[in-house]
Formats: C-alpha cells, sequence, structure tokens
C-alpha cells in the first residue's frame, strides 16, 4: 500500500468517525436540553415535573429527527459518490458538494 492509499484511508476513516460524532450531538444535544430546561422550569415556577418529561420528550422527537435528516444527507451523498465511481453522468459529479475533486 503507497503512502497516498494509507493517507487515503486513514482521512475517510477520521471523516466517517466525525460523521458518527455529528449524528450523536445532534441526537443528544436536544434530548439533554429538554430535560434541563423542563426541570429549570420546575425549579423556577413549580410546575411539576410534568413539563419536565414533556420537554425531554420534545427533545427526544427533535433529536432522532436530527439524526434522521442528518443520516438521509450521508446516504444521498454516498449514491451520490456511487454513481460518480461508476462513471454515470461525470459532468454533474465535479460540481457535485462533497465529491473529492475541487475545483479552484
Amino acid at each position: 500500500m503507497s503512502r497516498k492509499d494509507e493517507r487515503s484511508v486513514w482521512h475517510g476513516a477520521w471523516a466517517d468517525a466525525l460523521r458518527a460524532t455529528s449524528i450523536g450531538w445532534d441526537l443528544g444535544l436536544p434530548i439533554c436540553g429538554g430535560a434541563l430546561l423542563g426541570h429549570w422550569l420546575h425549579r423556577r415556577f413549580g410546575t411539576g415535573y410534568q413539563v419536565t418529561i414533556g420537554l425531554l420528550a420534545l427533545g427526544a422527537m427533535i433529536g432522532f429527527y436530527n439524526a434522521w435528516r442528518t443520516l438521509a444527507r450521508e446516504i444521498e451523498r454516498d449514491r451520490q459518490r456511487a454513481e460518480c465511481d461508476q462513471g454515470e453522468d461525470a459532468a454533474s459529479c465535479q460540481d457535485s458538494p462533497g465529491s473529492s475533486s475541487e475545483s479552484q
């Protein structure tokens, strides 16, 4: 394996790891944010734990929507890359976002 190929493999691995981390943040932040906001409202205004549970559930719905949207975007990007690798519609591959060839 040449040095350039080895770098390409590591670059791809790091890019995949960062995407997975991004999905985790997209899912976790709204859930934690909803729970913390609900707890703060409970302590500040004495609203009861119903608000905390409601905001936790809302945060979970928002988090799963964010994760679904991110995964759908990644699947579409992978599909476009596969089409470009097969040589289909080479003109659109050069201008597509996320393609490996950068025009300057």
